[in-house]
């Protein structure tokens, strides 16, 4: 990350000198300088090159006006402004608050400048750097030497042989060196919550609107499996979605639970539908706890939002309805809803605390964010024994996790945070609605018996609807996930 933008020349000798001669100090300091055409330009570099460390503007020309797109794009950024005796800065406090730094045109002054402009750029990478994601990069960059595990010894082992070089020059050395061990104190402990690792637990929980969250290098698998192994005591009973996931199948035969299910919809085209209101009525669960043999009231319930054909229930809907105390959903697929308008009240973390309640979620943040294979997290919002539940965690999680997995868990954070997640999310949403026009020769209106003509604001319609007979049938307000609705090819017929 070395790329400063500089925005000129300004056809002004007192102005282009003093930065030509910048130019040339900030190279000597090994950055790489790039000149945008105009602001339109800059924004959509910006936009489009996360690299980017700095952009250098002139006031008189650009103002706060540039700051303010800039920061909209990216708030951390740091901006430098050039100024001269006869420039007025009219900035209110709140606006100061940016990354904004104010330089006077003079000769002779690029490496001092310069010098500032390195520093403040460390400032910003370490402001971006999670901790536990910085104490990784600090114990990698210090070449610190272990006796201990792993026995490949930060990559050394595999230079010993031929198909060894092979591998360390695929993978890198900074992938292997950051294969380490938990003896390794500074890091802290994942198992005891304890250093880094606490304070991105911590991180992760107020950027999901969880009260607590428990990094898991296992897999949703295992994620599903701590939430049962602690919520659902041996002998009780459990409400299950019927088109769960295998883990929690799996946790039913690990555990003397009694399973009671609840059975989802599926229409004429195969495509499963989400599991009806009617099924969530306290006399619908009387009904199949009463048919259900050594059954008593459920203790706990587990639904899977979004369903495998991408319908995202009404959570809030479920968490007042249903009469259980503990409430799982199963997300696995979706760990993006709560960071797009499109999808409120669509998330388990969505809202305030239900009273009486302790709602779960677990989510694969390796399949649709941008985290390693195994990464994945669980959200918790109530009430719960901490002691009892690290229990279970430990159970089921290694005494070696691999570090590079739970570091990449952490700058989710800086992937999704209000105004960048927003933005993430609005262009591929646009981006694929587009597409899903330009390839849909039609699609079909269930409803009506007609056929829709393929266009975005139709597609859009489709996708953030609901149909007049799904209210009719009562599901559970679900919304078709965008993804799966515009992709989805449906021929029109001869």
């Amino acid at each position: 990350m070395n790329i400063i933008a500089i925005m000129g020349p300004h056809q002004a000798y007192y102005k282009d000198q003093p930065v030509r001669e910048l130019d040339q100090a900030l190279q000597a300091r090994g950055f790489q300088t790039i000149y945008p055409r105009d602001a339109r330009d800059l924004l959509a570099l910006i936009e489009r090159n996360p690299r980017l460390c700095g952009v250098i503007f002139d006031w008189d020309e650009y103002n706060f006006d540039l700051c303010s797109e800039i920061n909209q794009l990216n708030e951390y950024l740091p901006l430098y402004a050039f100024i001269n005796s006869d420039s007025s800065l009219d900035v209110s406090l709140n606006e100061m608050r940016m990354a904004l730094w104010f330089f006077e045109y003079a000769l002779n002054a690029a490496d001092a400048i310069a010098l500032r402009i390195r520093q403040y750029t460390d400032e910003y990478i370490d402001n971006i750097t999670p901790p536990l994601t910085r104490a990784l990069f600090t114990y990698v960059k210090e070449g610190k030497y272990t006796f201990c595990t792993p026995g490949h010894m930060a990559g050394t082992a595999y230079l010993k042989s031929p198909v060894g070089t092979l591998f360390y020059d695929f993978f890198g050395a900074n992938t292997l060196k950051a294969d380490i061990s938990v003896s390794v104190t500074e890091l802290g402990s994942l198992l005891d919550h304890s250093g880094p690792h606490l304070e991105a637990e911590e991180y992760i929980a107020r950027t999901f609107g969880a009260e607590q969250s428990y990094m898991v290098t296992n897999g949703t698998s295992t994620a599903n499996k701590i939430i049962g192994m602690y919520a659902v005591p041996a002998g009780s009973t459990v409400l299950v979605d019927r088109n769960c996931h295998k883990s929690l199948t799996q946790m039913l035969m690990m555990s003397d639970i009694i399973p009671v299910w609840l059975t989802p919809t599926r229409n004429a085209l195969g495509i499963s539908g989400g599991i009806p209101k009617r099924e969530f009525s306290r006399e619908s669960i009387a009904l199949k706890v009463a048919q259900t043999p050594r059954a008593s009231w459920p203790v706990h319930a587990v639904i899977t939002n979004s369903t495998y054909d991408g319908l995202l229930y009404n959570t809030q809907y479920i968490k007042e309805t249903l009469a259980v105390s503990s409430l799982h959903f199963d997300s696995a697929w979706v760990p993006y809803t709560h960071f797009h308008p499109i999808c409120a009240g669509k998330s388990g973390m969505s809202g305030e605390r239900v009273a009486g309640k302790v709602i779960y979620e677990t989510q694969s943040t390796h399949k649709l964010l941008a985290a390693f294979s195994q990464a994945s997290l669980i959200h918790i919002k109530g009430d719960y024994d901490e002691q009892t539940f690290n229990e279970a965690y430990m159970m089921h999680t290694t005494t070696s996790p691999s570090y590079p997995i739970v570091a990449r868990l952490r700058p989710l954070r800086r992937c999704c945070v209000v105004t960048q997640g927003d933005d993430l999310f609005s262009v591929q949403l646009n981006g694929r609605c587009i597409s899903g026009a330009r390839c849909s020769d039609c699609v079909k209106n269930q409803t009506a018996g007609s056929l829709i003509s393929g266009n975005l604001m139709e597609l859009m319609k489709l996708c953030v609807g609901q149909s007049s007979r799904e209210k009719k049938r009562g599901t559970a307000l679900m919304i078709p996930m965008l993804t799966i609705c515009i992709l989805i090819r449906l021929k029109s017929p001869s």
